[in-house]
């Protein structure tokens, strides 16, 4: 049922973004034909193209916010949410669906948008550095060995689950803010920047405890050797992953006891 539930909300956000995108690469084409001309009774068409590219980048990205935001909140905190929950589907299966489709959106964005401003940055000496950069990438990693490789999957899956996590803590506020009888979106905003100033407490805790031991142990990395430094890093990543894991597998579990069993359509 997950399947039929994503094949039909990458359908509904697709016309948003699909057309976004294509007007993105469009006048990112537009302004590199404009850049290669270089002709001075182009200014005027050449500024407007580029004021109209990065509103369009502005744009996607704050698209992609309210789509995340639209859609959960429309689907299942409105009167929608009558028929989304008639469905023979189980509660975190509504959630996961959002998320997973937010989740390829938010990557989607970026992608295009980097892809869209390497299309105006295109020349020779773009791709030569380019392929250098790859190269010595290629090489460091090489030298460092299987404990470079681990950093960079690290890395990835810190990404992932930090973008989850962020995505997570949206559908929390919302459904927290849906508990309101009125001023939802206020108490909706409320509840986000209170999941903030929580994180920050915890933080600021942990940095407490641990600060003494943590400042000795950086300047012992100072004076050390590559693997130690190596692992350091590969130490402060996976307490990084781990710290964004546990919030937002409590923001995904609050926001699946909120909508079973206090949900409110009215």
């Amino acid at each position: 049922m997950l399947g039929k539930l994503l094949k039909y909300e990458f359908k509904a956000t697709g016309r948003t973004f699909l057309p976004m995108y294509a007007l993105l690469i469009a006048f990112a084409l537009l302004n590199k034909i404009f850049i290669t001309i270089n002709a001075d009774y182009l200014r005027i068409p050449q500024v407007i193209a580029m004021v109209g590219f990065v509103v369009i980048i502005a744009g996607i990205s704050v698209m992609t916010l309210i789509v995340t935001i639209q859609r959960f909140n429309k689907n299942l905190l409105t009167d929608e949410g009558y028929l989304s929950f008639t469905l023979p589907v189980k509660t975190h299966t509504h959630i996961d669906c959002k998320m997973i489709v937010s989740a390829v959106w938010c990557l989607a964005s970026f992608i295009m948008s980097a892809i869209s401003i390497f299309i105006l940055a295109l020349d020779q000496s773009t791709l030569y550095k380019t392929r250098r950069f790859f190269e010595d990438i290629g090489s460091t990693l090489n030298q460092l060995g299987p404990g470079a490789y681990l950093i960079i999957l690290e890395c990835i899956l810190f990404v992932a689950v930090a973008l989850l996590a962020s995505i997570t803590n949206i559908y929390a506020a919302i459904t927290v803010g849906n508990l309101s009888s009125k001023h939802k979106l206020l108490a909706g905003l409320g509840a986000y920047f209170g999941f903030g100033m929580v994180q920050q407490i915890v933080v600021s805790i942990l940095m407490t405890v641990f600060f003494s031991g943590f400042d000795n142990y950086m300047e012992y990395l100072t004076t050390a050797g590559a693997w130690e430094q190596m692992r350091a890093v590969q130490l402060g990543l996976l307490v990084m992953l781990l710290y964004t894991a546990v919030f937002g597998a409590i923001f995904y579990f609050l926001t699946e006891w909120l909508l079973r069993k206090k949900l409110n359509l009215e």
